[in-house]
């Protein structure tokens, strides 16, 4: 009988993954061959992280040429060139990006699960791009709005479709890491934004929006010409007998012919599970304080110090902070998690199966105490490198896990929408956010000090609120824990389960009876 491990689907992603699959087919699943996949599913992500630096780079770039101050004249400052008030800068940062943002985004998660993620992505930067240089060449708001809401449009493509990739490559307990090394991709970008304010003035915002959209050109290049789509793991093999050595004879099932997939079945899935629940409006009000700190902290610091390192130095804390961050709170995660196989009790960490939700609820906590430093703290270089960075540093942690937990408690034919549907509430609530602190700063006296105690108390009821959405989903059992391979879901008592798409899967190929029983092959679990 032939062996195949579980991401040998006879579709190679790159050559990498086909010598695998040969190998495997010679030799059987050996750890060699898990090396040489594990090895692609790494490499087949380079490609797709590099259109997430021109997503948020694309995305921020607003926000720190806003920042440019408006005595250099039109050339370097947007808001002399076009006239923006606070109010507008708010909607711009807020609505005027995710209102086509989140609707598009409904229709990209349906898309991710049945059409190319490649492709999705590809397009989706190629549009985002086109909208940015069409923005450089803005003369007033409304034409911003309008290009802006054409980039929220194009960038509504990335996110399903690139967690519904990861999914793919990487099983459960290892999902934490990879979806916090693809993550901190983003902060790659927010660095890049940030350095975009020294090319801002060097150059002028409009050639700096242009070099920018350039870049998000080349990415979708890269992608298209160097990846290829990964094996759906939503295709997989139900259990029809075992054998001795833990190998099961498999006949190929397809879980979205089993599930409602219609776009409003599947709303109703996420929004009525409880689990889902709590955590899309965990990640709903984190946003809200990530909205507020990309849309207003730029401004403040220019107000606050005026210091003409703030562009280069702010880029590191973001770039360097916000990358260790995402990638240490992955790694944390898949180790407290694969603490629960070690062979000795006394090695295994307590509460590994909440990990993927504690993790981010003391990251969010532990962000407060350094934000406060980063607002009251007289000193430059303290608020910055101390304050923003430490923030960084615990509070970015939480994405990764968040991913892992979200996507862990939804059938695989629903996690591009899973991702859809977190973007759509967390972007409405972060852009409700961004524009009452745009309104608000009208209506005080416009110093500094306003404008921190106003972020103070967003990014405050952000944090606390967040973590304790996110503690109180790990007391809640998802109603249908849908991993491919986990084939008992953990209880809150330590048991396990069995899940209820098993069951389905069970039925579906037990009414097959024992039609054509040679030619199958094995699949390990």
């Amino acid at each position: 009988m032939q062996t195949t491990h579980l991401l040998c689907s006879g579709e190679s992603t790159c050559l990498i993954s086909e010598f695998a699959c040969r190998f495997c087919s010679a030799y059987g699943s050996t750890p060699f061959h898990v090396f040489f996949l594990n090895l692609e599913s790494t490499l087949l992500a380079g490609p797709t992280q590099t259109s997430i630096f021109s997503f948020r780079w694309s995305r921020y770039l607003l926000n720190y040429l806003y920042a440019i101050s408006s005595s250099l004249g039109p050339k370097y400052s947007i808001a002399e060139a076009t006239g923006l008030s606070p109010t507008e800068y708010g909607l711009l940062t807020g609505y005027g990006f995710s209102l086509t943002f989140v609707i598009t985004g409904l229709f990209m998660g349906r898309a991710a699960d049945s059409q190319s993620r490649r492709n999705i992505i590809a397009i989706g930067c190629v549009i985002w791009s086109m909208a940015l240089a069409a923005m450089g060449m803005a003369t007033g708001f409304p034409e911003l709005l309008l290009f802006r809401l054409f980039l929220g449009f194009g960038e509504a493509f990335s996110n399903p479709a690139s967690y519904s990739m990861i999914s793919d490559l990487f099983p459960p307990e290892k999902r934490p890491a990879a979806n916090g090394m693809f993550a901190s991709a983003v902060y790659i970008g927010g660095g890049l934004a940030s350095l975009s304010m020294l090319g801002g003035q060097a150059i002028g915002w409009r050639a700096m929006m242009l070099v920018t959209a350039l870049f998000g050109v080349l990415a979708a290049g890269a992608l298209i010409f160097t990846t290829n789509e990964p094996y759906r793991q939503q295709k997989v093999s139900a259990a029809a007998a075992k054998d001795q050595q833990g190998v099961t004879k498999v006949k190929s099932v397809d879980l979205a012919t089993t599930t409602d997939n219609s776009i409003g079945a599947t709303l109703w899935f996420l929004v009525s599970d409880r689990h889902t629940a709590l955590l899309l409006a965990a990640a709903s009000i984190r946003f809200c304080g990530g909205y507020v700190i990309g849309g207003y902290l730029p401004t403040f610091f220019q107000m606050k110090f005026d210091n003409d390192q703030y562009a280069s130095l702010n880029a590191f804390v973001v770039a360097v902070g916000g990358f260790v961050s995402s990638w240490l709170g992955g790694r944390i995660t898949t180790a407290w998690i694969e603490s629960a196989k070690e062979g000795a009790s006394n090695r295994r960490l307590p509460a590994s199966e909440k990990a993927n939700y504690l993790v981010p609820a003391i990251g969010s906590f532990a962000g407060i105490p350094f934000f406060l430093i980063t607002l009251y703290s007289g000193n430059f270089y303290v608020a910055l490198l101390v304050g923003l960075f430490g923030e960084y540093l615990v509070a970015e942690s939480w994405f990764g896990p968040y991913m892992t937990a979200l996507q862990g408690g939804v059938p695989p034919s629903m996690r591009g929408m899973a991702v859809a549907t977190m973007l759509l509430f967390a972007n409405f609530l972060g852009s409700l956010a961004s524009l009452i602190v745009g309104a608000s700063i009208g209506s005080t006296d416009g110093s500094h000090a306003s404008l921190g105690t106003i972020i103070l108390i967003s990014v405050s009821v952000s944090y606390v609120g967040a973590a304790a959405l996110f503690l109180t989903a790990s007391s809640t059992k998802p109603s249908s824990p849908m991993d491919f391979g986990q084939v008992n879901a953990p209880a809150k008592d330590g048991h396990s389960e069995s899940s209820p798409l098993l069951a389905e899967v069970k039925a579906t190929v037990g009414s097959a009876g024992s039609a054509e029983e040679g030619g199958e092959d094995e699949l390990h679990l």
